[in-house]
């Protein structure tokens, strides 16, 4: 089952970076005139910041040639992208004037809200509602069954949640992975049920009396 996860997620994890780096690079283009959005001054958080400088920095160990856009969306971690959903932490870079960065309105509502089209009519069809936090507790749980089987532990026993004192179904958490599929794109969502592993094992899954 952990392969299967592995399989599938890697597909998605693919799949959010490049929607979510599209729409960075249409917010940094309105206001820099650049696509390079880790250049263009957003107001990221210290952690993000960290993380777009220690992946150029590996990029910069790992490859003799001038690396490019494309190199350092690709070498940015799950985690990552699912930070960019959070609400934004702390900001010291200039410090004595701290502040903290607002994801909600410098990112999320000036257009990263477009990487998942599909989000509004899933809500809806759950009787929920369309916002951020949605779109963060579906990409949190792909990225804790992500992190579960990338360090081979076990999924019997459910998919524990980081922060949240509580543990969900293995179903429950590939659902969510379905669900992160049809926010981002309906044609994805389509090949990924008829093509999943993570279906095909879940389904000869033995039954508490076999």
């Amino acid at each position: 089952m952990a392969s299967a996860c592995m399989g599938d997620i890697a597909i998605l994890e693919v799949a959010l970076r490049n929607h979510m780096d599209r729409q960075l690079s249409l917010i940094s283009l309105e206001q820099s005139a650049t696509e390079d959005w880790y250049m263009a001054g957003l107001r990221f958080d210290d952690r993000t910041q960290r993380q777009i400088r220690e992946a150029w920095g590996h990029l910069t160990i790992q490859q003799k040639k001038r690396h490019a856009h494309g190199h350092l969306v690709a070498a940015l971690t799950f985690g990552f992208w699912r930070n960019l959903l959070e609400n934004g932490g702390a900001i010291h870079a200039h410090w004595p004037d701290e502040g903290s960065a607002d994801y909600e309105n410098d990112l999320w509502r000036k257009g990263v809200v477009k990487a998942f089209p599909g989000g509004r009519r899933h809500a809806l069809d759950t009787n929920d509602k369309w916002t951020r936090n949605y779109a963060l507790d579906i990409v949190k749980t792909v990225h804790a069954l992500r992190n579960r089987v990338a360090h081979h532990e076990p999924l019997v026993n459910g998919i524990p949640l980081p922060g949240e004192n509580r543990r969900i179904a293995l179903v429950d958490a590939v659902q969510a992975c379905f669900d992160l599929a049809m926010i981002m794109d309906r044609d994805l969502y389509a090949w990924l049920m008829d093509n999943s592993k993570m279906n095909l094992v879940l389904n000869h899954e033995p039954q508490p009396n076999e």
